[in-house]
């Protein structure tokens, strides 16, 4: 795997930092069309509208390139959930829950083919260590969302019920994303994994109603 941790330097002046955003934002757009194994280097360089000299002064490879379009993402999906969190304390539990599904499928259905870049080829090693806080982060929103909310929860255990909602919400967005192509019916996925979340919260209660895409 040509996948490289980090740049080969680091901009320090404006217009170094404003190529390195070009060649982020060309990438994501490359990678979103072609795929991982589709792009190459020579082909950002040319969307970025510079030599591939350039490119290589800031990164080595594209497998270094997918990993700094990760960790970028990994960030807006923090922002994403918080926002979402933050702006859905006038909703019911079922609905605030759809809500944040529905913000972190955007997220993810904005651009599936680079969503799937990510899964191809980012180290999994290296994510699971957490270099960039995410997995801490999204934890402590997540128990402080479920702890305002623990009125409206049956569940005796909410520590682990937390733990299975947080897996369970990424794995059914990467599969609704699989290969790049997005599931057939991404509303009715929402609906279901809303009514699957709730089941977590609620097990001793009724079944959860699940929302349709109106009530939603």
């Amino acid at each position: 795997m040509d996948l490289a941790p980090t740049r080969r330097r680091r901009p320090k002046q404006q217009r170094s930092r404003l190529m390195v955003d070009f060649i982020l934002e060309a990438a994501s757009q490359v990678f979103d069309e072609e795929g991982y194994s589709g792009t190459t280097t020579n082909m950002i360089a040319e969307r970025a509208g510079i030599s591939i000299g350039s490119l290589y002064q800031y990164f080595p490879n594209k497998g270094a390139l997918i990993l700094e379009l990760r960790f970028a993402h990994r960030a807006h999906v923090l922002k994403t959930v918080e926002t979402a969190m933050a702006t859905s304390e006038h909703l019911s539990l079922p609905h605030a829950i759809r809500k944040i599904v529905d913000a972190n499928f955007q997220v993810h259905l904005n651009a599936p083919r680079l969503n799937a870049a990510f899964e191809e080829q980012t180290s999994v090693q290296m994510l699971s260590e957490d270099p960039d806080g995410f997995h801490q982060k999204i934890d402590l929103a997540a128990t402080k969302f479920l702890e305002i909310r623990k009125n409206e929860i049956s569940v005796p255990d909410l520590k682990t019920a937390g733990f299975v909602i947080r897996n369970l919400i990424p794995a059914v967005l990467h599969a609704a994303i699989k290969d790049g192509q997005v599931v057939q019916d991404p509303d009715l996925v929402k609906t279901h994994l809303t009514g699957s979340i709730m089941g977590c919260l609620r097990p001793d209660g009724p079944t959860p109603h699940v929302l349709t895409p109106q009530e939603a």
